[in-house]
């Protein structure tokens, strides 16, 4: 199933819709950083701009991930982009059917729920269509957290494997798509408090030795991405895309029209959005509607047990998210950050884990009775051949493009940035670089972030650079930042402190003036590297003492067998 649905990527030498291209570019940009540097870097280099904060506020560690990948590959970015796309599809597949095997189900139908996920539509488009890869990994590594979790949980002791399972899913998770991160944490969090205050068995279920193992486990795989969560949360709001409430909310007015009951209730894959071919959003419908016939016709005895209320509570969350989705209104009275989603689809995927759910759900019921009940859980099986052939053939309608060879990469990708200065620095004085002097810094000159160079100028004259951060994350001496440019790069007074509104140099002495540009040293900054370093050092130390326990569980018990 996973080979048909991935076939385009595995066996075609063919690139896809949306930002596909550009989060292999991104990839490629990284690998190139720890390559030179042997260390990832939070700033983006090209020729257009350099020190521009991309890795610093958006899925920082995906890309580190994958960089270092490309590397210990052989330099191969697209190899290494691929793999992280199919290890995605594994972790969505695998993570659904392990909650299935955990929950009881028998091997054939612990597929239902993962087939039901990863052949929808929606998550096919976010793979081929739209190419939002860090939503996509942030999305898929969703599955495999909880069942790894709920493995942890259950277990009577921590084994390696699933701490393994449930650390690295949970770094890859926090990891990446930050907006993603919110509302998946936002919705799982208040589903877990519902379980816990309507389900008895599930609260009892919840031994404190296996909780904190969890958190052991989570915590210091979230403190591994504070490298970059920490700065993006103290200055995300000096960032044009952090201050601009209102495009945001504008974008998510003008894509509400995709979400409408015609496009999503559908049996259909045809495209949604216009232009984009292949692109549909529809939802599982045909898993929807046996859902509700399943509720229907399952006895009413069966209506105060605990699975029984599971699903009510997960079908109840799966309606509360798509009527979430298609109302304006709803959206925009939640918390600022909350609407900054852009795309109200977005909550698609948090319908597609509670469709999942509910369908894992309705087979534990219906394989918990007897006779004509537990037939009836086989009843899933056309619905997942009709899904997986839809699945099939949405994949096979998706235009394919050659890929690019690097200097064709490097080309497109210095174009699209050009367009793209999400974070670029607002709150300086806008200065008109018209008739300044351009100071232009080539990638090359970078090494392990720092940049220096020895300038022939007026003191306290303006220059021009290609320099795309701010002074939140930069550290500049010899000169003092004066505002930015047209294209959010920096103006550099040179030399001393100059106002904002000088244009034209003193008729002071040229003079030579050395100038060095490093990353900044703020509180933000510093305790973000401090905590994803003790993170790593806590995870590194935990699974050792691990390894160690259970080594000597195994000699001893070597020893017991050898003695008998």
């Amino acid at each position: 199933m996973l080979a048909a649905l991935t076939w385009p990527m595995l066996f075609t030498t063919s690139g896809f819709g949306g930002d596909w291209e550009h989060h292999l570019w991104y990839v490629w940009r990284q690998s190139l950083a720890i390559r030179a540097d042997q260390a990832p870097s939070p700033f983006l280099n090209t020729s257009y701009s350099v020190l521009y904060p991309l890795y610093a506020f958006y899925g920082g560690t995906i890309y580190v991930i994958a960089g270092a990948l490309s590397v210990v590959l052989g330099n191969s970015p697209l190899a290494a982009y691929v793999l992280s796309y199919l290890l995605g599809f594994l972790a969505a597949y695998g993570g659904w059917y392990w909650a299935g095997r955990i929950v009881g189900l028998g091997r054939w139908l612990a597929h239902g729920p993962a087939l039901v996920f990863v052949s929808s539509a929606y998550y096919l488009t976010l793979v081929y269509g739209i190419g939002d890869w860090p939503e996509f990994l942030a999305l898929s590594m969703l599955p495999l957290m909880i069942a790894a979790a709920l493995s942890v949980l259950r277990a009577e002791q921590l084994r390696v494997l699933p701490a393994l399972a449930l650390t690295v899913s949970s770094t890859v998770f926090f990891g990446s798509h930050v907006l993603t991160v919110l509302w998946a944490c936002t919705l799982l969090g208040l589903i877990v408090v519902v379980v816990v205050t309507f389900v008895p068995e599930a609260r009892l279920r919840i031994r404190r030795p296996g909780l904190r193992r969890v958190v052991v486990l989570v915590v210091p795989a979230l403190l591994v991405n504070a490298w970059f969560l920490a700065p993006m949360a103290a200055y995300a709001s000096h960032t044009q895309i952090g201050s601009q409430y209102d495009v945001a909310t504008t974008l998510l007015r003008e894509y509400m029209q995709f979400v409408s009951f015609r496009d999503l209730f559908t049996l259909s894959r045809a495209t949604t959005v216009p232009g984009r071919t292949g692109d549909a959003l529809c939802l599982p419908t045909l898993a929807m509607v046996w859902a509700l016939a399943s509720i229907a016709i399952l006895p009413w005895r069966a209506r105060r047990g605990t699975w029984m209320r599971l699903l009510l509570i997960f079908a109840a969350a799966t309606a509360g998210i798509v009527v979430l989705m298609t109302q304006e209104g709803l959206l925009l009275a939640l918390p600022k950050p909350y609407t900054q989603l852009e795309f109200s689809y977005r909550l698609e995927g948090y319908v597609l884990m509670g469709v999942a759910a509910t369908v894992m759900s309705i087979l534990v019921l219906a394989q918990s009775r007897s006779g004509g009940l537990r037939l009836w859980s086989w009843t899933i099986v056309p619905v997942l051949i009709f899904s997986t052939i839809g699945a099939i053939q949405q994949v096979s309608a998706y235009p394919r493009t050659p890929l690019p060879r690097s200097a064709t990469l490097t080309y497109r990708g210095e174009i699209f940035a050009q367009k793209f200065d999400d974070y670029s620095y607002v709150p300086l004085p806008l200065i008109s670089a018209v008739h300044l002097p351009k100071l232009h810094i080539a990638p090359r000159a970078i090494h392990g972030n720092h940049v220096s160079f020895t300038a022939h100028v007026h003191p306290g004259q303006l220059v021009a650079t290609n320099i795309g951060g701010g002074p939140d994350l930069l550290n500049v001496t010899g000169a003092s930042i004066a505002g930015t440019d047209e294209h959010g790069h920096l103006v550099l007074a040179v030399g001393s402190t100059a106002s904002a509104g000088l244009t034209h140099p003193p008729t002071a002495v040229v003079s030579d003036v050395h100038v060095s540009i490093s990353p900044a040293q703020s509180l933000p900054v510093v305790l973000g590297r401090l905590l994803a370093f003790a993170g790593v050092i806590v995870l590194l130390v935990g699974f050792l003492m691990l390894i160690a326990r259970r080594g000597r569980a195994f000699t001893s018990s070597q020893r017991h067998f050898h003695r008998r």
